[in-house]
């Protein structure tokens, strides 16, 4: 049953600590979570079946019956702010077969981020042996096996806007990749259509039905798209993952053949601050679709990958974007409903909007009309629908983690046509970066890597040491900065509250004085934390959103505390 809650685990769980706090033992102490243990997910289990899904079902089931069960959901109400649920003691998730720390490890250097999970990439100076086709739908393309043995699938550009998704494909799958996401191996490929060979068995799909493959498919495939000046051909070639694919994953719910899988998707942290990095790199298409999950084997369990970033920056895959895209879905029930009532006189803010291509290979991609707190997907998604600000800030610092340096890297991969394209690009992904750390880093206060030591004297006090991301990402500044803090400590029987003013530099230090404190009182063993140091960073007249929360630990046999948690 708490497997299938976890909603309902969380509530029980801080039901439990209210009511020891009320009824527990003078010295009272609170227990910490159990943190969740790195790559737990990837223990050996029977290889699950391959989940088929009617696609356009699901889109149905999620975006009408979403919407207007959402608008009128109790759980939305009660089940508001509530917590991702596989969170580290120090409000983090460890590396797992969903996410694994890269960027925001600050070792990644700019040119691992442009490598991303490639290796060889497809041998285009020999025969391509052309083993599927698909000449319909939102992507035409084919997939080829080349000299090595391995298998590619091939998208186009369509006509009028070379590079626009092929680049895009690229580009945002690197950027996942270095933020820490599972992704295929895609390359930009330029090929001459003389070594594309289409085997005897290949089979394309037409009106739905598949069928024998034939040379005339495979040229009215290619005629699809503009080839380059020299007459060759370029597109994005997508290597299959390792492993035996098994479907999508879902954005709530649990994969039940999994066991793995324990907790509830939309519950997760790093699921939800997905929403952050794809507002980034407008991925209005982060659906079920673009997702798959893959039985790796040995040593057998489940990973989970983000596919097809053809639908990222500006591109649309088969058109540049639209102002709508980004800021509403593709069904939006109750606008559409305030658009009825009012004869056309309701508009959302993006109806009305004058734009063009900034490039051919572009698309519409806005940087200074970004919002970061209203982007939307094109679909609803259970996990984006629950973010809370601890979930935003979270994705922010994977955001914040590329320097110019590393968003200019992996443009190069792109292969865009010239410089002063890259250059544009460049820009609006900075400036949409600079919007995302303001925004979120604004939700909380942004504190992090927090130390404490008890301070000697007649007079006792604690000093506590952190890093103030925003200053350190020079949002805000120093002069303008000061801090209100609280602390209780329940074992000792202190409470004090004051003020402290912003020093010089990320790196912070504030002074809390100890009036009572006894350090005769033993240490607590454990998973225990016996007092809560609640910061709110003031910047200007303005508070931030949330405070941030330190928990402490008294270690009686050195007479002083510890940090043991954090919580934004």
């Amino acid at each position: 049953m708490m497997r299938r809650f976890p909603f309902m685990r969380s509530s029980l769980g801080v039901a439990i600590i209210l009511l020891a706090a009320c009824s527990g033992p003078k010295r009272a102490t609170l227990t910490l979570p159990l943190e969740p243990v790195a790559y737990a997910d990837t223990l050996p289990i029977e290889p699950p079946e391959e989940r088929e899904v009617n696609e356009i079902k699901r889109l149905l089931v999620i975006s009408v019956g979403g919407e207007i069960g959402y608008g009128f959901s109790l759980r939305r109400w009660i089940g508001r702010g509530h917590e991702a649920v596989n969170l580290t003691r120090f409000d983090d998730v460890v590396s797992s077969a969903w996410f694994e720390h890269r960027i925001g490890t600050g070792r990644l250097s700019p040119q691992e981020a442009a490598r991303g999970p490639t290796t060889l990439g497809p041998d285009t100076s020999r025969t391509l042996t052309v083993v599927a086709g698909k000449a319909e739908g939102i992507s035409p393309g084919f997939t080829i096996r080349d000299a090595r043995g391995d298998r590619y699938l091939v998208k186009l550009d369509p006509k009028g806007n070379l590079h626009m998704a092929s680049a895009a494909g690229v580009i945002s799958g690197r950027l996942f990749y270095a933020a820490g996401y599972n992704t295929p191996e895609d390359y930009i490929v330029v090929f001459d259509a003389a070594r594309l060979a289409v085997d005897p068995e290949a089979e394309i799909t037409v009106e739905g039905e598949d069928r024998p493959m034939t040379e005339e498919d495979l040229a009215r495939v290619l005629a699809l798209t503009d080839s380059l000046p020299n007459g060759r051909y370029l597109a994005l070639a997508s290597k299959f993952v390792p492993g035996r694919p098994i479907g999508p994953f879902f954005f709530s719910g649990v994969r039940r053949d999994d066991p793995n899988d324990y907790y509830h998707h939309e519950y997760r942290r790093e699921l939800r601050g997905l929403y952050v990095v794809s507002s980034w790199l407008n991925h209005v298409d982060m659906r079920f679709a673009n997702t798959l999950d893959a039985y790796i084997d040995p040593p057998g369990y489940v990973r989970h990958y983000l596919i097809d970033f053809a639908a990222t920056l500006g591109s649309g895959t088969i058109r540049p974007h639209k102002p709508r895209e980004g800021s509403e879905f593709n069904f939006a029930f109750w606008p559409s409903v305030g658009r009825v009532l009012t004869l056309g006189f309701y508009q959302h803010g993006w109806e009305g909007v004058e734009f063009e291509e900034y490039h051919s290979s572009l698309g519409w991609f806005p940087a200074e009309r970004f919002e970061p707190g209203s982007w939307r997907a094109n679909w609803p998604n259970a996990a984006f629908r629950w973010v809370t600000p601890a979930d935003g800030y979270w994705g922010a610092k994977l955001v914040a983690g590329f320097s110019d340096e590393h968003i200019r890297s992996a443009i190069k991969e792109g292969h865009l046509p010239t410089e002063e394209v890259e250059r544009t690009l460049a820009r609006i992904l900075a400036i949409r970066r600079d919007k995302i750390v303001r925004y979120w880093y604004g939700k909380v206060t942004p504190i992090e890597q927090p130390e404490v030591r008890t301070l000697e004297g007649p007079e006792p006090a604690l000093e506590l040491a952190f890093d103030d991301l925003g200053l350190k990402e020079r949002v805000w500044e120093a002069g303008a900065t000061r801090y209100e803090w609280m602390l209780k400590d329940v074992y000792h029987q202190i409470e004090a509250a004051g003020r402290a003013e912003a020093g010089v530099g990320a790196r912070q230090r504030i002074t809390i004085p100890l009036d009572g404190l006894d350090p005769d009182l033993p240490g607590v063993a454990g998973s225990k934390a016996t007092a809560t140091l609640r910061i709110r960073a003031i910047r200007g007249r303005e508070r931030e959103g949330r405070q941030a929360t330190v928990l402490l630990r008294w270690n009686g046999a050195a007479a002083g505390y510890s940090a043991v948690g954090l919580r934004h």
